[in-house]
């Protein structure tokens, strides 16, 4: 088992050195930032940053709960049917593709912006906008803020006459917030496609390289159930879950300090019907979680073997049913190498000539996570300055995303690259 998992990680780091294209550093430059037509795209998100905020302020008010997202989908459908040029599609899961065509000779670069959100469809989404310049309303970060930002984006290309050499899709994704899932469905009917990709999701001036691994399981133990009266001695789901739920608190975690710590956690439980009865099923969930793949594996092995023990022991069957399994992008000095790669370095060079500072992490819970472990460079960005996402408190900084627009239109613009005007 260990020397399976050694042999898994060798093959990851093999996978990146491998897929990472030979060129290092930044592709933006001032003097990119300073071309007529870029200033007229720049000066185009300025002076209609006020119908940005209107268009992120109605996004945020159309439910969009994962696997719900269809109101919000047509609107944006109904917006980039307003842009000329554009390849506009929309594939069986619900994600929107856009195509901008480059003229030749540049890499595919892949720009994604998740339109769900975790909040119900019946939720107060009536965004309340305070005189110290924030918005709130659940959903209004996260990832709405994105969605918004992406929009103006094409639209300060298309009025700016901006041509690049690669061509640009802007992929407007399902169900992030259930495990990626639609980034995966959408990778999986493009592959070999993507040459870099750029994930709009995240906090300013956030720029995340990495993938945490994330493993959400259902444990479910199961008998032919038995009256109360007849339960001495049956083989018993409820006691197996119990057990196994003790046995898997056993189970040694790194420290919380650790370069590359890890958590799981058992978040929900269920079963049963009555209260007379051993119920024929007992449930409950565990959330696992790390960036280092071998740990991840490790962890996953010890708690998959409480379970088996407990439901020996209690003389139940056990399967094991994924929510969601997103693998685990590598450890830092795995992605070291990533450091000076464009994918990471033309953000911060970007940031920085707007007067920000970048924050880099070998970590992320994005779409760029599906990337990032198929060995396409990728990296997430942050949208906007906010906090409280996935709650009812959530708020977000107005100003701030038009930064957030204008760092998304430069990346894009840079990783593209821009071809001469005219």
């Amino acid at each position: 088992m260990i020397a399976a998992m050694k042999l898994a990680a060798l093959m990851f780091v093999t996978l990146l050195s491998v897929a990472a294209p030979p060129q290092s550093g930044s592709v933006f430059t001032r003097a990119m930032a300073e071309r007529a037509d870029v200033k007229t795209a720049l000066g185009y998100i300025d002076s209609n940053f006020d119908k940005q905020v209107a268009e992120w302020i109605t996004l945020t008010e159309i439910p969009a709960l994962s696997t719900h997202e269809e109101k919000r989908a047509a609107y944006i459908m109904a917006e980039l049917a307003k842009i000329p040029g554009l390849e506009v599609s929309k594939d069986e899961i619900g994600n929107i593709t856009v195509i901008r065509r480059g003229t030749g000779g540049g890499p595919t670069l892949v720009m994604a912006a998740h339109m769900d959100t975790v909040h119900p469809m019946d939720a107060d989404l009536k965004v309340k906008k305070l005189p110290d310049g924030t918005l709130h309303a659940p959903g209004i970060l996260d990832n709405t803020a994105s969605v918004a930002n992406a929009l103006q984006t094409l639209r300060a290309m298309n009025a700016a006459k901006i041509r690049t050499k690669g061509d640009i899709y802007y992929v407007f994704t399902v169900q992030e917030e259930l495990g990626l899932k639609g980034m995966y469905y959408w990778f999986d009917h493009h592959p070999n496609l993507a040459t870099l990709i750029v994930a709009s999701d995240g906090g300013l001036p956030d720029v995340n390289y990495g993938a945490l691994g994330i493993y959400w399981s259902k444990m479910k133990f199961t008998a032919p159930g038995a009256h109360t009266l007849n339960s001495r001695n049956q083989p018993h789901p409820a006691r197996a879950a119990a057990q196994c739920i003790t046995d898997i608190y056993s189970v040694p975690l790194p420290p919380a300090d650790a370069p590359v710590p890890a958590i799981y956690n058992v978040g929900m439980m269920g079963g049963g019907t009555v209260v007379n009865a051993i119920a024929p099923e007992n449930w409950f969930t565990v959330d696992l979680r790390t960036i280092d793949p071998v740990l991840l594996q490790d962890l996953d092995a010890k708690i998959m073997a409480k379970c088996e023990a407990a439901a020996a022991a209690q003389g139940v069957k056990f399967t094991r049913e994924f929510i969601q399994k997103s693998e685990a992008g590598g450890r830092p000095e795995a992605l070291a190498p990533r450091l000076n790669h464009p994918i990471v370095r033309t953000p911060v060079e970007v940031l920085k000539y707007l007067d920000m500072v970048a924050i880099t992490t070998p970590t992320g819970s994005t779409d760029a996570n599906v990337g990032i472990v198929h060995g396409v460079p990728s990296v997430s960005i942050g949208r906007a300055r906010g906090g409280n996402q996935h709650s009812l408190s959530e708020w977000a900084d107005e100003a701030s995303a038009k930064f957030g627009a204008e760092s998304l239109l430069l990346i894009v613009l840079a990783l593209a690259e821009l071809s001469n005007p005219g």
